[in-house]
């Protein structure tokens, strides 16, 4: 069978980039085809492609009707993704399927259910309620975003959620899906597994690694309460080294410093990994969110604990290695008493949920 996917646009590594491999593997494994549309053709390059888009979106967004809401520049956006994805489902012989993961544009949508194509969406987030996520089919208050996204989803043929709150939440508003949760696709899998193989335990010394795309809102909050609550502790320094890196994570230096934070920002992949090979623990932390953080997955998979507050570890707080905390203090005490020698089991691979993902594309018959 054969499949047009329009993947997320996201930075190479990063948790959205990770779940568009996984979503591709699957799909691989079970001996279909996939391709993707590609976002940069609605960025073209050239001054002449340029001036060829802004013809096109200027006579596009007077009359495409594909029930959008909001600015001209949502509207063109919005024409030139369905014009560009239906272009490309019209280009091949047969289309099975339309795997919607950039769930915030809905052009690709619209452009597959004019031409009868089954839809699957595929969301890594509940994207309404992610603050500083634009959708290009609502300009709203909280509300009315998550209203608009639900009436989008509820398009769909069916619907593939991260997490089973977010499943939760969206049933509660009459629109129902399957939980296919994030596992490493296979080439970051191999790579996590060289880490538990090699890592070095550093005796009674401890190295806790904070890691986050610090340019998402609710992750560079955590990030920076963490370390705010590390200094007010008295654990950085001495005993106890933090390691902090991700997209953006050097703008926390500003008013998190102390003795023994080091802060990498964005790393390369060499260089990631030497730190969850001399890390004791991973330390995860947000006060609001959606979907589920992938990075838990793949920091258990190298042998590395996590410690998370509830909301950080949601989707997550079964798995072996997840320890929990509560409260600042409840921190504190957790950290000072991490066993440096544990080794969390690898999760396992989610068969089942990959089955039922594959049936819907298949069959048109998502089933819990």
């Amino acid at each position: 069978m054969f499949f047009v996917r329009d993947s997320s646009k996201t930075s190479l590594g990063s948790g959205g980039y990770l779940r568009s491999l996984q979503i591709a593997e699957i799909v691989a494994q079970a001996s279909h085809s996939l391709v993707d549309f590609s976002q940069c053709a609605l960025t073209p390059t050239t001054r002449s492609g340029r001036f060829e888009r802004w013809q096109i979106m200027r006579r596009l967004s007077a009359r495409a009707d594909v029930g959008d809401s909001g600015d001209r520049s949502r509207n063109k956006k919005t024409a030139m993704g369905y014009k560009l994805i239906g272009e490309l489902m019209d280009s091949v012989a047969r289309v099975d399927a339309f795997i919607w993961e950039r769930t915030q544009r809905h052009g690709g949508l619209a452009a597959a259910r004019e031409r009868g194509i089954p839809t699957v969406a595929v969301g890594h987030n509940l994207e309404s309620l992610v603050p500083t996520e634009t959708l290009l089919y609502s300009d709203g208050g909280l509300h009315d975003r998550f209203a608009a996204e639900c009436g989008q989803l509820a398009l769909a043929d069916h619907r593939v959620v991260i997490s089973s709150r977010d499943q939760w939440l969206l049933a509660l508003f009459g629109v129902e899906s399957i939980v296919l949760p994030y596992h490493p696709p296979q080439h970051r899998l191999h790579a996590l597994r060289q880490v538990r193989a090699r890592r070095q335990q550093p005796g009674r010394h401890k190295r806790v690694l904070i890691m986050g795309n610090a340019m998402y809102p609710p992750t560079y909050e955590g990030m920076r309460h963490l370390l705010q609550v590390l200094i007010g502790g008295g654990l950085t320094g001495g005993a106890t080294s933090v390691d902090v890196m991700g997209f953006g994570a050097e703008r926390l230096a500003a008013d998190c410093t102390g003795d023994g934070i080091v802060f990498h920002g964005a790393v390369s992949d060499v260089h990631m990994f030497n730190l969850m090979t001399t890390a004791t623990a991973a330390i995860v932390y947000q006060k609001t969110g959606t979907g589920a953080l992938t990075r838990i997955p793949d920091f258990l998979a190298a042998g590395l604990p996590v410690l998370a507050n509830p909301c950080a570890a949601r989707a997550h707080e079964h798995l072996e290695g997840v320890h929990l905390f509560h409260d600042d203090a409840d921190l504190v005490g957790v950290v000072e008493s991490l066993d440096t020698q544990a080794l969390p089991a690898e999760p396992a691979f989610p068969e089942r949920a990959a089955q039922r993902f594959i049936a819907c594309l298949e069959q048109g018959g998502c089933r819990n």
